[in-house]
Formats: structure tokens, C-alpha cells, sequence
């Protein structure tokens, strides 16, 4: 979703409930993979979510899809 880029933890987060969970995206190459991704998908009016969601929908192979929403909000924005 990007909401972890530039350091900004969101209350509530994963990253603020379990502590040491994202270590590994905090050093590495994941945040600027991340923040490139946000950016594919900003160009194509899309979040994040929306864009992830749609690839999966447009693969034949892709049966099912698993969403991690952490909030209503998020769970909106996945059911569409």
C-alpha cells in the first residue's frame, strides 16, 4: 500500500502491533521497489491495492485472491 515508505507508521499498523515483523522490508530494496510500484499505479489512477488486485483478477491461473486488510478501510478499497 506504500503506507510505510518514508519512515511514516501508521497507528495501528503491523508495524506498530508486532514488533521486529517487517525488519527485512525495512533493509532492503523492498521500499524502493515499493515506492516505484505506488508510482506505476498513481499514474494509472489506481492505489496500490486496486492495481495488485487487478493483475491477480486478469491471470487465468489466479483462483482465488488473499487480501491482508488490517481495517475497514482497507477492506473497502479491496472489495471495490
Amino acid at each position: 500500500s506504500g503506507k510505510y515508505l518514508d519512515g511514516v507508521v501508521p497507528e495501528g499498523a503491523r508495524f506498530t502491533l508486532f514488533p521486529g515483523f517487517m525488519d527485512r522490508f525495512s533493509k532492503s530494496l523492498a521500499q524502493e521497489a515499493t515506492r516505484e510500484y505506488t508510482a506505476v499505479a498513481a499514474k494509472h489512477g489506481m492505489t496500490p491495492s486496486e492495481l495488485a488486485l487487478a493483475w491477480c483478477k486478469s491471470r487465468w491461473f489466479c483462483t482465488s485472491t488473499i487480501i491482508g486488510a488490517t481495517s475497514m478501510e482497507q477492506l473497502k478499497e479491496n472489495m471495490g
